[in-house]
């Protein structure tokens, strides 16, 4: 039998496209009623096919702007930006002041992540159509996205003098003034509850953060209370943006408590990735005792609508072997990305967290497996609470094959000012 090429099969998919859409084409009366066809399939979910139909009318009507932009809010909103910015610029070039093309490409830079681009499109569009109300507020979320909250308040109040009884403008306000917070204060406070051998364990933070225009600063303070003793940890988290789509997250601690590693560090590089993914690989370092520990990680994510989906794994080499843990977590949005609930669980050791056994270094050898849920909730524009319950079936280091359960409550709250 004839072995298929690539090649053959890419020429079987290009006639195949043309076939259907010249299906389409022959089944056309009118092209207003296709494109009414055509809105009812992406409207119901049916993109792929509401594509399809809007090419073949684009091929009686190639210059039915609105069909075109039709596609381009399909491929937006299946986080396919770029499909989606060619459609858009097809139609600018033709007609640069066209307005419904203009209010696409803006929401198309926002939801890719092109905050700045966004700027620069919606500034051309509201001089193009300086009293449209809706442009103008799509230049006040642009602004806002970008950090420029004074370029937001201005155009904001340009808006409200064309209408001041617009609700969407007071909802504007309120973030324009969560975007000026840069500083984040957080507490949390950790109780560890065990079925055998150790008493209830507490931990705590206290942390402050700091946005500034080449990433986020964290200053972590840890404090533990178990084994009858009490520690603290002071660590700081640094998270650089490098480019478009790339930023980093780097960790540094040191303590002469032996309620922890005496140091830990860490690093990690992360790339977005099309289709509302996201990968990174990184490392912790961990200095106990009696031995360095070093773990390679990494992790795959991905944003589906209200839905958030991340997969990590823990590579620690040593002497006895590689000793491996696995950490999944499900997040789904509520209202915002203020309000969520999520669920983790997961086996082996986790180095994010800050409990140990001992500090000898051999806990990463240890079995576990466990199961979570979490909820933060936002209870207005500066004030969050959130909390969250744990099970964990845990090996014992000094005793491998026995387990004992832990139970883990924590709370804490987050200001933004």
């Amino acid at each position: 039998m004839k072995q298929i090429t690539l090649h053959t099969l890419l020429l079987y998919s290009l006639l195949a496209t043309i076939h259907i859409q010249n299906g389409f084409a022959q089944q056309i009366t009118s092209v207003d009623s296709s494109f009414q066809q055509a809105r009812e399939l992406a409207f119901d979910g049916e993109r792929e096919e509401a594509r399809e139909l809007a090419r073949a009318i684009l091929e009686i009507a190639p210059d039915y702007h609105d069909v075109r932009i039709l596609i381009a809010r399909t491929y937006s909103w299946d986080q396919q930006y770029d499909d989606a910015r060619r459609e858009l610029e097809i139609v600018l070039d033709a007609e640069p002041g066209h307005l419904d093309a203009l209010s696409a490409a803006i929401d198309n830079e926002l939801w890719g992540g092109q905050p700045q681009q966004a700027v620069i499109i919606a500034t051309d569009a509201t001089r193009r159509h300086p009293t449209n109300e809706n442009l103008l507020l799509k230049r006040v979320e642009a602004h806002i996205a970008s950090g420029q909250e004074s370029e937001a308040r201005q155009i904001l109040n340009l808006a409200e003098q064309l209408n001041p009884r617009n609700e969407q403008i007071q909802e504007l306000r309120r973030r324009i003034t969560i975007s000026g917070q840069n500083y984040t204060l957080s507490a949390s406070f950790t109780y560890d509850q065990f079925s055998d051998i150790f008493d209830p364990w507490k931990n705590s933070y206290l942390q402050l953060g700091r946005s500034t225009p080449i990433g986020t600063v964290i200053a972590r303070l840890n404090y533990a209370d178990r084994f009858g003793s009490t520690g603290i940890q002071p660590e700081i988290d640094f998270y650089p943006g490098i480019a478009d789509g790339l930023y980093a997250y780097l960790n540094f601690g040191y303590t002469t408590s032996t309620l922890y590693p005496g140091m830990r560090i860490g690093g990690e590089l992360y790339k977005r990735l099309p289709g509302g993914f996201e990968a990174s690989f990184g490392f912790r370092h961990m200095r106990f005792e009696s031995s360095d520990i070093t773990i390679f990680t990494g992790s795959l994510s991905a944003y589906y609508r209200t839905w958030y989906l991340s997969i990590r794994p823990y590579l620690t080499p040593g002497s006895s072997g590689l000793s491996r843990s696995f950490n999944l977590t499900l997040r789904r949005y509520l209202d915002g990305p203020g309000n969520y609930i999520t669920i983790r669980g997961g086996f082996g050791f986790s180095p994010e967290e800050r409990r140990f056994q001992d500090v000898s270094g051999e806990v990463f050898l240890v079995r576990s497996q466990y199961v979570g849920l979490g909820l933060f909730k936002a209870l207005r524009h500066n004030l969050t609470l959130f909390g969250s319950v744990d099970g964990a079936r845990q090996e014992l280091r000094f005793d491998p094959g026995r387990y004992i359960r832990v139970f883990t409550f924590n709370i804490g709250t987050q200001i933004k000012f």
